[in-house]
């Protein structure tokens, strides 16, 4: 933790505040000394009085005091009071000395000071002829609006961004112009004055701040799923220290300077009929919709990504909000929430369609004999359960010329005879977007109906959200999720905790565990979950994700006994060949954990069921499929080939009612999770049921399209004699996902 400013320098800000509240009542007494007739002509606030000029009865000395005179200077002294106190706390960073802090302090009183000369500005304004006072007001605002905009989107980096002098014009002007129309709108909304403007420095450096202590904590950007659970943010965020550094002080004065600025935005009073003064104030918040509406129809139809090329990183986020700044970064993400509605989506119709469906599993496989046994039989064995994704797992000898290289896939997985079940995984993405497969299969709704290029992690906010994680919950089960990496990625900290898991082993649980490939081996994974399964006899869903098969796959990062020499025919890049041998000799080390594990289970002596696949491909596939297939087959077939991996669904005991003889077929990761509960017999809900019934129509579906009954492959849009099962689960989905995220 850095070391803190000592808490003596708490008093430089309470003398600051001293000498600001001197400054008030010096103005209040010269105001209240003044002649009256001088007193009518600066004495002016918000809505000022006639000119000076114009002879009237003045009012008695104390009511020329305008409330400006005392609003204005107090947020400036909240402020110093804020920093004493936290300064007193010992939450200031030591690198703000006592000269900094002082600096600062006096220039935050300085300009609460200076807000009092505004009475006397605004009188001297408003002595001018109509004609010309009117448009020297709009000149005046937009010259301080677009200071206060420069400020602002220069205040809300300045607490985090050390990229800060890097960012790229295009993107920091971006962030003037969202800036600067927010502040137009305050400005109209709030009739022309500075008042609701100020909400938007503040929110500026409020965004930087709390982008500063999330870095801090967290490793992590922003997300705008993040705004939607804010109050369990605000109390993690209780557990830490929230120290204040130079440059968040130095932000804090930039932000007082915005303020100062905006107590200047007034227009000057003018004497008129009410109906006139009404009108005045309709008109401009008329102005101020139609500014509204043109942030939002440009929010709506111009895409960041589309129209001016700008991309976010899916998979780290962080890495764009610090190239490219917060603001265009921020919108990015925002741009990419919506998902689309069904076409006549009604809730009541899809619950119908949702029921219609679960009626049918219940009448169809619900009552068969095998599923009531095995049912009978988890309610009573209650068996643990191990849900292994096993980072680019995949069987490349479904490459013809990789399997006529002498490479027939992993000889452990492929030989297992009695799995419940096993087959062609369709996973929604390939060589890169773990969190996809993983959203999937724990929530078991398909980014087919959410939209392409989105990490869901990363965009939403899955609280509200059914989960595999919670099912089991509900079934007495503790819930682990295993992932020997940073926990950051892909936002897994909080997801996980949003989709039920009661504890998270990351990469600080493995610390000293072995490696492999340069990360974390399966093996270690799989003993921190033996261990656990010995340690505790209580029921158990684990959810490991493997890091050891990571790409990339260069050369020297195995060790060279462990690369089986495949070079397939066709394939003359000697880059790609190394690539591929790397990545074989990981998926070998995985196979041997594999045999490990289900050796060890086969004697733990508690009934345990075993899910295991691949997330995706490795990127090593892609370049395969291109360099083997390219141009002999559709473009949908030819995509597909790389969007599978495989899995399998095992058992270290006789699951009742069930045929332990590896029953092949091929699945979607969306599917994977609900038939092996209906395998195992444990509970299913509606949704699940829904999915599982629909599967005598479309066999597996993914991003890219679906395998119907038929054994052909369509597109998602494309006429089919299944496209009403699909509009059907875009319905229930729609309804089980899109409607209850918060």
């Amino acid at each position: 933790m850095p070391e803190s400013t000592p808490t003596t320098h708490a008093a430089i800000p309470l003398f600051a505040l001293a000498a600001l509240i001197a400054c008030v009542c010096l103005s209040v007494f010269w105001t209240l000394r003044r002649p009256k007739r001088a007193a009518a002509a600066d004495g002016l606030g918000i809505h000022a009085h006639a000119a000076a000029a114009v002879e009237e009865p003045v009012a008695p000395a104390w009511k020329r005091l305008r409330p400006g005179m005392l609003l204005w200077p107090m947020p400036f002294a909240g402020t110093l009071i804020f920093l004493s106190v936290w300064i007193g706390q010992g939450l200031v960073d030591a690198e703000a000395d006592g000269l900094d802090i002082g600096l600062i302090s006096a220039g935050i009183a300085a300009l609460g000071a200076l807000t009092l000369l505004r009475g006397p500005v605004l009188a001297r304004l408003g002595s001018l002829p109509l004609p010309i006072r009117l448009p020297v007001e709009i000149l005046r605002d937009l010259a301080l609006l677009t200071a206060v905009a420069f400020i602002g989107a220069w205040v809300i980096e300045l607490p985090w961004n050390e990229n800060l002098g890097n960012i790229p014009v295009y993107a920091y002007h971006i962030a003037l112009i969202v800036i600067g129309a927010a502040l137009l709108a305050a400005y109209l909304l709030g009739q022309r004055t500075g008042i609701l403007c100020c909400l938007v420095p503040v929110a500026c450096f409020g965004f930087g701040v709390a982008q500063h202590f999330v870095i801090q904590f967290k490793g992590a950007a922003i997300l705008p799923s993040d705004l939607l659970s804010i109050g369990a943010a605000a109390e993690v965020g209780g557990s830490y220290v929230l120290m204040l550094t130079e440059l968040i002080l130095q932000g804090l004065l930039a932000t007082c300077v915005c303020l100062c600025l905006l107590s200047f935005v007034s227009p000057a009073a003018f004497r008129g009929t009410p109906l006139y003064i009404a009108s005045n104030a309709v008109a401009n918040l008329a102005l101020a919709v139609v500014v509204m509406f043109g942030i939002h129809h440009a929010y709506l139809n111009v895409s960041l990504e589309r129209d001016l090329g700008i991309s976010y990183d899916r998979w780290q986020p962080i890495t764009t909000f610090t190239n490219i700044g917060f603001v265009p970064s921020f919108l990015a993400i925002m741009q990419d929430l919506a998902i689309p509605v069904p076409d006549g989506y009604d809730d009541a119709q899809a619950a119908d369609t949702e029921a219609a469906y679960a009626a049918a599993f219940d009448a169809t496989e619900g009552a068969n004999e095998g599923r009531m046994a095995a049912t009978a039989q988890f309610d009573d064995a209650k068996p643990a359960v191990i849900a292994i994704m096993n980072e680019s797992f995949a069987d490349l000898s479904l490459y013809d010329a990789v399997r006529e290289a002498g490479y027939t896939g992993p000889a452990f997985y492929n030989s297992i005879p009695d799995a419940l079940v096993r087959g062609r995984l369709m996973t929604p993405v390939a060589g890169g977007g773990t969190a996809n497969t993983e959203f999937e299969f724990l929530t078991g709704n398909s980014s087919a109906f959410i939209g392409p290029g989105k990490v869901h992690y990363q965009l939403y906010q899955l609280s509200g959200i059914e989960s595999l994680a919670k099912q089991f919950k509900g079934l007495g089960y503790d819930t682990t999720a295993i992932h020997p990496q940073n926990p950051n990625n892909y936002h897994r900290l909080s997801i996980y905790r949003d989709l039920g898991f009661d504890t998270f082993l990351h990469e600080k649980d493995f610390e000293g565990a072995s490696t492999y490939h340069g990360w974390y081996s399966d093996m270690a994974t799989y003993e921190k979950i033996i261990e656990r399964l010995r340690e505790d006899p209580d029921p158990q869903f684990f959810f490991d994700l493997t890091m050891q098969n990571h790409g990339g796959y260069a050369l020297g990062t195995v060790p060279d006994e462990d690369l089986p020499g495949i070079r397939p025919a066709g394939i003359e890049d000697e880059t790609l060949i190394g690539e591929l041998n790397t990545y074989l000799a990981c998926v070998n080390k995985s196979d041997e954990a594999l045999a490990w594990l289900l050796g060890e289970l086969q004697g733990i002596g508690r009934p345990v069921i075993v899910v295991f696949f691949g997330d995706h491909q490795p990127n090593v596939g892609g370049r395969l499929n291109d360099a083997l297939h390219a141009g002999e087959e559709s473009e949908l077939e030819h995509v597909q080939r790389y969007h599978q991996s495989t899995y399998l669904v095992w058992a270290n005991y006789d699951v009742a009612g069930r045929e332990q003889v590896s029953w092949n077929t091929e699945i979607g990761a969306n599917a994977l999770a609900a038939l092996t509960l209906d395998l195992a017999g444990a509970p299913l809900t509606d949704r699940q049921k829904s999915t599982l019934a629909t599967r005598d129509q479309v066999t597996s579906l993914n991003l890219n399209g679906y395998l119907g009954a038929d054994g052909l492959r369509y597109a998602l849009d494309a006429e089919s004699p299944y496209k009403p099962t699909i509009d059907a689960l875009q319905q229930i989905q729609y309804l089980e996902f899109a409607r209850k995220l918060r």
